[in-house]
């Protein structure tokens, strides 16, 4: 047991160097190389306690790279649940991604390095259409892209 301890420790300290991980994927990738639950359970304790692995931290920097990376509160909210982070911490860590004003202003950050191909539309309704779906897809809420299109 101690070797299989031992054996887990050291795989999750080659996964955690090459990037953060949640407590959930890092137990998932521990799992799917084949380690038992309680070397998961002791490798994950251990790397908490060494301060390696926080979900909280990790949260906060995901969250903080999609929003300068254009894109909306709604897939940052989807991309963080999808790694297995409890309401609490999501919800913290939303506060990357700013007020209103600020998600307007990412949003248009976004759309002008689209203009180029937005201006090849003609009829100014479809142009609106585009504009609209683009930014629903990045995960901006339907506010916050009425105020970012409104211009064009």
């Amino acid at each position: 047991l101690r070797q299989a301890s031992s054996a887990a420790l050291e795989s999750a300290y080659r996964i955690l160097a090459r990037r953060d991980h949640t407590c959930k994927e890092l137990a998932l990738k521990l799992r799917l190389k084949g380690h038992g639950r309680a070397a998961i359970d002791g490798a994950l304790a251990r790397c908490r306690e060494l301060g390696y692995l926080d979900d909280a931290k990790t949260a906060m920097t995901i969250a903080g790279y999609l929003a300068r990376s254009g894109y909306g509160p709604l897939r940052v909210r989807h991309t963080l649940g999808q790694k297995g982070l409890d309401d609490t911490v999501i919800e913290r860590a939303m506060t990357s991604c700013g007020d209103e004003d600020t998600q307007v202003l990412s949003a248009g950050r976004v759309l002008e390095k689209k203009r180029s191909r937005l201006d090849r539309e003609i009829d100014p309704w479809k142009r609106r259409q585009k504009a609209y779906r683009f930014l629903s897809g990045r995960g901006f809420p339907a506010t916050v892209i009425n105020r970012a299109i409104a211009e064009l």
